[in-house]
């Protein structure tokens, strides 16, 4: 079979003018780079995947996960509000939508303690995301009991305020998440609170964990997190 070169030549040497060459399409900007041209890696889906309110007299706190991997932390005391922003991975996004999923199997959305008397408790407030539905929301006061589902809800979303700890943490202080296993216990930096490890989520690769001292706060935290959170479970044994 002739390639195309040799079927042109053929046609000159007939006598017939080949077709003339098609002037390229002119672009909006011709000095534009490759890397300009690049499509936004991710659709602009604003959708509520979950929110915490923390409320306490006059503060307010609200951290809220979208769709898109945006990332929100409000906070509000006596009408001056600030607004922080950071953005998760799809993974991320994909861990705490499936933790807080679980809660909208619950049937009761109350819950109260009522052991304060004329205290002022935390209340706490979660929305769950629901395609095609407006967010179900569960409301709890700090000494509340509230269902697993629910609990593990909040430790997910409480894990995510510490995404905007400005604390920085130094390469000598990382350590590797990979020993870790259900029952072990890690000091978590800053505060030096105590958690157990409860569960060990090898599918998504996360960790729930469960203060040790008052069984009151859970999180549930990616296993490459880890050492940004807590301290070496190594060195503190040898402490």
């Amino acid at each position: 079979m002739r390639g195309p070169l040799a079927l042109l030549l053929g046609l000159a040497l007939a006598g017939a003018a080949p077709r003339p060459t098609p002037a390229p399409t002119p672009t909006a900007n011709p000095t534009a780079s490759a890397e300009d041209a690049v499509p936004t890696p991710r659709p602009d889906d604003k959708t509520l995947v979950a929110a915490l309110d923390i409320v306490q007299g006059e503060g307010r706190e609200r951290v809220s996960l979208y769709r898109d991997g945006t990332l929100a932390l409000s906070r509000t005391y006596e009408g001056v509000r600030t607004l922080k922003k950071k953005v998760l991975s799809p993974e991320e996004v994909e861990l705490v939508e499936k933790v807080c999923a679980e809660a909208l199997t619950l049937d009761v959305s109350d819950f109260r303690a009522d052991v304060l008397g004329g205290g002022e408790p935390r209340w706490f407030r979660i929305e769950v995301g629901r395609p095609g539905e407006p967010p179900r929301a569960f409301r709890f006061d700090e000494l509340a009991g509230v269902p697993l589902p629910l609990g593990r809800a909040r430790g997910a979303l409480e894990g995510l305020l510490d995404r905007f700890d400005e604390k920085v943490v130094s390469e000598e202080e990382l350590w590797d998440p990979a020993a870790v296993r259900t029952g072990d216990v890690l000091v978590r930096r800053g505060d030096e609170m105590r958690f157990r490890v409860v569960r060990d989520d090898t599918f998504v690769r996360s960790l729930e964990l469960l203060e040790v001292e008052r069984n009151l706060e859970r999180l549930v935290v990616l296993r490459e997190e880890i050492p940004k959170l807590f301290k070496d479970p190594a060195r503190e044994t040898k402490r």
